[in-house]
This record gives structure tokens, sequence and C-alpha cells, in this order.
């Protein structure tokens, strides 16, 4: 169990840095343009000297903690191939640049692990194994972000052809050309790409560490069905830009499909909520939880209700923003985004029932989701009213700043509903004994 726990620390903090240093260096070149080499250091610098100092600190030697860095720095040649890219000296560069990421991921790390020593030890024990699974939820999070963005640009369709891009593999896109203004659009389009690569490889660590650490068949079950979602997910994003599986990157030859976009955007929530689910189930608390036996079933029906509206709601919305996307379906949407409003009051009146009800529960974790769950959807109705009017306000082809920011903010905290949602339901069954 020192072992599994060991190595569950070690994961969590190398896909967390790793995570971080993507973050940071997208909010850059986002903000920024193109930024220098130095300050991306900085930034990644920062996270792993961070995660070195918290693997000392959570009982992890300075040795061990080689293996973030090094482990890191195998998670950033999904990155570092874009800065190669385009070179005729590719595998010389290559083996250059990873080099000196290698070296210096694993000595910030070993530098934040010495800091470490000197912090003294965490007053609070971590349970690592749940600790990975909350952090990968977090990154699936994060891409849902980013693809939200893609669809609030309408820049699904920026990089015509899949699975390279613009000829290149997609690894070695050139970063000149995926920034470069005169590429409007293939900068949001690309880095969600490279992001959905990198939750893929996440899922693929997940599932097979699921299977290790936990006995418990459902969440086995649960964690096989999203990895293979996420392959499916992969796939059905390249078939959104070329409409059949193509290598061409001939706009004439390809025929981009709007409805799996849609499908792409469902199937992008649901794999959150699985994330969400399994890590719910791997809580700490998750085995020790007490039995409610005074436990209303009208709860389940509610939690069931809720999250069948939510993803009757999630369906809505993705058919709604990608409708508006399209000239010919856009004045064809009203009746969408009527029924989307309607279902919005349906969920906001099961929410309300829902929470209210976990509330008054004396147990700790369902009083929480029950405050989270009102919180969300109040917040929910805010950014949907907001998004709302920004859409309306908006009479020209250019698409403002403002629009974007709260399209993608009302679809980020839906989903945040959605898995909220997911978690509590999950979280009923559990201590009503209904399996």
């Amino acid at each position: 169990m020192k072992t599994q726990n060991s190595i569950a620390r070690t994961l969590t903090l190398s896909f967390a840095a790793t995570t971080a240093m993507w973050m940071l260096s997208y909010i850059s070149l986002l903000f920024a343009g193109p930024a220098s080499g130095e300050v991306l250091f900085v930034l990644a610098g920062l996270s792993l000297v961070l995660a070195g100092v918290i693997h000392t600190r959570c009982g992890g030697s300075s040795a061990q903690s080689l293996w973030i860095g090094g482990i890191s720095a195998f998670l950033n040649l999904m990155l570092l191939g874009s800065m190669i890219g385009g070179s005729e000296e590719v595998i010389s560069k290559g083996f250059l640049w990873f080099g000196i990421l290698l070296g210096g991921s694993i000595g910030l790390t070993f530098t934040g692990a010495r800091i470490g020593r000197y912090m003294g030890p965490c007053s609070k024990a971590v349970d690592w194994q749940y600790e990975f699974f909350v952090m990968a939820s977090v990154l699936v999070f994060l891409m849902l972000v980013t693809g939200g963005l893609v669809t609030g640009l309408e820049a699904g369709l920026a990089v015509p052809d899949w699975p390279n891009s613009y000829g290149h593999n997609m690894l070695l896109y050139p970063l000149t050309e995926m920034v470069s203004p005169e590429n409007e659009g293939v900068f949001f389009e690309h880095a969600h790409r490279l992001t959905g690569m990198y939750v893929g490889l996440a899922s693929l660590v997940m599932v097979v560490v699921a299977w290790r650490w936990s006995s418990n068949c459902v969440v086995r079950a649960v964690a096989t069905l999203v990895f293979l979602m996420v392959c499916t997910q992969g796939l059905l994003g390249g078939l959104r830009v070329t409409g059949h599986l193509t290598m061409s990157q001939d706009r004439e030859m390809l025929s981009p499909n709007l409805w799996i976009g849609v499908l792409h955007g469902v199937v992008g929530q649901l794999i959150f909520a699985g994330f969400v689910w399994i890590a719910a189930m791997m809580s700490p608390t998750w085995q020790n939880c007490s039995v409610d036996n005074n436990a209303d079933k009208k709860d389940v029906r509610l939690g069931w209700i809720l999250v069948s509206a939510m993803v009757l709601q999630l369906v809505l919305g993705a058919v709604y923003r990608h409708m508006l996307g399209d000239e010919t379906l856009a004045p064809k949407a009203t009746h969408i985004l009527y029924t989307h409003i309607f279902v919005a009051f349906v969920v906001l009146l099961v929410v309300v029932l829902f929470g209210l009800r976990l509330v008054a529960r004396e147990n700790t974790v369902l009083n929480t989701y029950g405050k989270l769950l009102l919180a969300l959807v109040g917040l929910q109705l805010l950014l949907g009213g907001g998004a709302l009017i920004a859409i309306l306000l908006n009479s020209g082809s250019s698409i403002p700043v403002y629009e974007v920011v709260l399209t993608t903010l009302h679809q980020a905290n839906g989903a945040l509903l959605l898995g909220a949602s997911v978690a509590s339901l999950a979280w009923v069954r559990r201590t009503s004994r209904v399996q």
C-alpha cells in the first residue's frame, strides 16, 4: 500500500505540474503573442519546483522526486515538437532540446525537493490515489474550456485536415505558424487538439491505475468505459473537421459535419462527468461512508431526474451553439434556444429541490454537494442570461470578446454543474445503499 501511494504521489505531481505548465503557456501565448523561451522556462520552473517541494513535504525522498521531472519532460514532448517543427534538422534538434528539457525538469524538481526538506513535513495525510483522479478531472475540465473557446470563436475548422495539421504531423506543427496573426483561429483549434492528446494519454494512465489501485468492479468498469469514450472522442473530433477518414487538406474534398461536432461536444462533457464519478468512488471517505437508514429514496429519484435533465440541457446547448456557427441553420436555431431556456427552468427547479434536501442531510459530503449544486445553478442562470444578451446584442459578423468569454464560461460552469450532479447522485446512492 505504501508503494502504491508513493507511485500515486509521483504520478499526481507529475501530471499536475505539467498541466500547470500547459495552462500557463496557453495563457501567455493567448495574451502576449509568442512568449519568449525565458518566460516559459520560468513558468515551467515554478511548477516543477513547487511539485518537488510538495513531494518532499508529503514523505517523498529527494531521489524519488527525480521521477517527477522525468515524467513531466516526457509529457512535454507533445509541446516540444511545436518548437522544432518545420525545421530541417528535426531529429538532431529534437534530441538536443529534449536533453535540455529532461535535465532542466529533473534539476528544478530536485531543487524543489531540497527546499521542501527545510520546510518540515505536511501536517495532514494525503490520499494520493484519490488526488490523482481529482487532478485528471481538472485536466479534462481544462480541455472543455479550450474546446468552448474553439466553438465560441467558430474556429473548429481553422485547421482543415486531420490527423495532420496543414500537412504537418500534429505534434510537429510549428509554433510560429500556430500563433501567426495571418492564421486566425489556428492557435485555438490546434491547442485544443494537443490538449486532447494530453487527455488521451492521461486517460490511458487512469484506466491502468484504476485497475491496479481498486478492486471495485464499478470503478474498473467506469474507468474502462471512460477510456473508450476518450478514444471515440478523438475520432469524433477529427471527423467533425474532415467528414470522413482522409489525410487530404484540400477543403473541396472535405465535408465538415456539424452534427458530429455536436456529438463531440456532448461526449466531452460526459467524459468529464465520468472522471468526476470515478474520483468520487476513489475518495477516502467512500469506503467508510455510513449508511443512512432513514434515507428517502426520493433523493435517488431526484438525482436521476437531475442528471437526465442536465444531459438533455447539454445536448440542446451544444446543438444551439453549433447551429449559430452555420449560416444556413442559424436562423432556425430559435426553437432550440426556447427549448433550452425552458429546460433551464426545469433544471433550476430540480436542483433547488434536490439541493435543499441534501443540505438538510446530516452527512457532511451530501450537505456540501447540496450547497455546491445551489451555488452552481445560480451562477449558471446568471451566465446563461449574460450569454443570451451578448448573442442578441451582436448584430455584426465578427464575434466580440465578451460574447466568447460569457458563452465559454456558461459552457464550463454547465460542465461543473453536470459533474456535481453526477457526484451527488453517486453519493446519494452510496449512503442509501442503492446499488
